[in-house]
């Protein structure tokens, strides 16, 4: 028999299947979910709210008094302030009728769980002292983690990743497992992947707006990092590091342009294996030093050749040239995002289907680019209802902006079906499905390409998210769906993997 990588073991175990969803379904246990934010206890906090845009304090209400000294070198605390809040900070406040509140974050997440934690290092800042800090999203604090200048380390840790030694500021993204583990069980890990990918969507969207370029960073010692935040590695896990240099000051011909780095390809020798290893892909997808052989030097730029060779024969439709327009900056959008609850039916202009794509995939030619490897994200769009546009499945390519018919028809009942019955599916004017060849993956990265991809299907939800919400339309991800039958509907052998599912329509007014 074939010998799996845990990768392929990992996503098989955790496909959906309609006639076997009766062991997913569970009564949960609310007296155990976990917060969804740490708490540290330090007389050392330090309050980032008054240096954040608004006239009122978004926590307490009260009028907000701005700092003071809002200067430093070469930045103050502010563009420190204004960075975490948009990537995502607290947004708004969800009153429920038993008295509870969920604090509502920039960032979208499966089942309001936000498995995903910020922490901060910083050096040679005027006006922070060196160190690592833990963001405190529920009341936008920072709190310190380790008093220090940790530079060398980071630069170690991350393979040397040029873009660390010209920066002053990391951020740095974790997965506490049992946030979403708690509700979503072995299917956990792809949902943490996919919100870790939306916030790095907002940062890589907003950071420009001030002043600097970020560079995501995925190949790194995990333990060694882990050490470092002090994290308990059964618990919680560092998914990536961003370095964000001042783009002023960045000489980009000197950074690599993409950071992915392989993790060893491993295999299980049997099913009672596998299933001791199902929930350890993070670690078996760990990178140390002992499985590296060379530091990589230059970074492969992805070969998008291939997305845009896929189905050339097939009928094509031109999408129009139609760029966003962010008004006074994408703040504003970050701040009004929130996820659809419901579509009208209605339809989409292709105009305005063509925007959303255009700006969810204009950074694939770029350098530096702000994903791992993109160039395996295939994706597929299901038209329900767009104007110009007909009916059916269609292939994007997204160079080229244009759709290539793939099957002709009606497919609200299918797409309703396989997303586990939501009307989201049923009354959305498009679907834009991520799919992926795993085993050319895993022959790239080994098994930590499986991070790569969600990471990124994430990170192209979350531009589609604010382009959507910037034209005024409705939008939801989704990320449970019966697996096989998404990969039937679009005619792919299972080889192809689903990723992640895109909702877009016109929002219902439930003030009508």
């Amino acid at each position: 028999m074939e010998k799996k990588a845990i990768a392929e073991i990992y996503h098989e175990e955790t496909k959906y299947h309609e006639a076997g969803m009766a062991k997913h379904q569970r009564q949960l246990n609310w007296a155990a979910q976990p917060l969804p934010y740490k708490e540290y206890h330090t007389e050392k906090k330090i309050d980032l709210a008054p240096y954040l845009p608004f006239q009122n304090n978004p926590f307490t209400g009260e009028p907000l008094v701005p700092a003071k000294d809002d200067e430093g070198y070469p930045f103050g605390i502010g563009e420190i302030s204004r960075l975490l809040y948009f990537t995502n900070g607290v947004t708004g406040i969800l009153q429920y009728p038993t008295g509870q509140s969920l604090a509502l974050r920039a960032a979208p997440t499966a089942g309001g769980l936000y498995p995903t934690e910020i922490y901060l290092a910083v050096q040679g800042l005027s006006k922070l002292e060196n160190g690592i800090y833990n963001f405190q999203v529920k009341d936008h604090s920072l709190v310190p983690v380790w008093e220090g200048n940790f530079w060398t380390e980071f630069e170690k840790y991350c393979l040397h990743h040029e873009a660390i030694a010209q920066s002053n500021v990391l951020i740095i993204l974790t997965a506490i497992y049992q946030r979403s583990a708690w509700r979503y069980q072995e299917r956990a890990y792809r949902r943490i992947l996919l919100d870790t990918g939306h916030i790095l969507g907002n940062l890589a969207a907003y950071a420009p707006e001030e002043g600097f370029t970020p560079y995501p960073i995925g190949g790194f010692f995990d333990t060694s990092i882990n050490r470092l935040l002090f994290l308990d590695e059964s618990a919680e896990g560092v998914l990536m590091v961003v370095a964000l240099p001042q783009t002023r000051k960045i000489n980009s011909q000197q950074v690599r342009p993409t950071s992915a780095a392989p993790s060893r390809f491993k295999t299980a020798k049997s099913e009672e294996d596998a299933q001791a290893l199902q929930l350890q892909l993070h670690r078996v997808s760990s990178i140390s030093p002992q499985t590296v052989k060379e530091i990589p030097s230059a970074g492969r730029f992805p070969d998008f050749t291939v997305l845009e060779s896929n189905y050339h024969l097939k009928e094509v439709i031109a999408l129009p040239n139609a760029p966003m327009d962010w008004g006074e900056g994408i703040g504003q959008t970050i701040l009004l995002r929130r996820s659809t609850r419901a579509f009208t039916g209605e339809a989409l202009l292709k105009e305005e289907l063509a925007s959303i794509l255009e700006y969810a995939y204009l950074p694939f030619g770029s350098s530096p680019l702000p994903f791992f490897d993109p160039s395996l994200i295939e994706t597929y769009v299901i038209v329900q209802k767009v104007v110009g546009v007909s009916e059916g499945t269609y292939y994007y390519a997204p160079l080229k902006s244009e759709l290539r018919l793939l099957h002709a028809g009606h497919f609200r009942d299918q797409t309703w079906r396989f997303c586990l019955g939501q009307e989201l599916a049923r009354d959305a004017a498009a679907l834009v499905v991520h799919m992926a060849p795993l085993k050319k993956g895993l022959e790239l990265y080994g098994d930590r390409v499986y991070r790569y991809l969600h990471l990124d299907a994430g990170h192209i939800g979350e531009r589609m998210n604010l382009a959507a919400i910037r034209l005024g339309l409705g939008v939801s991800g989704i990320g449970g769906f019966y697996d096989d039958e998404v990969n039937a509907l679009l005619g792919l052998s299972l080889d192809k993997i689903v990723v992640y599912i895109t909702t877009l329509g016109r929002q219902k007014d439930w003030n009508q």
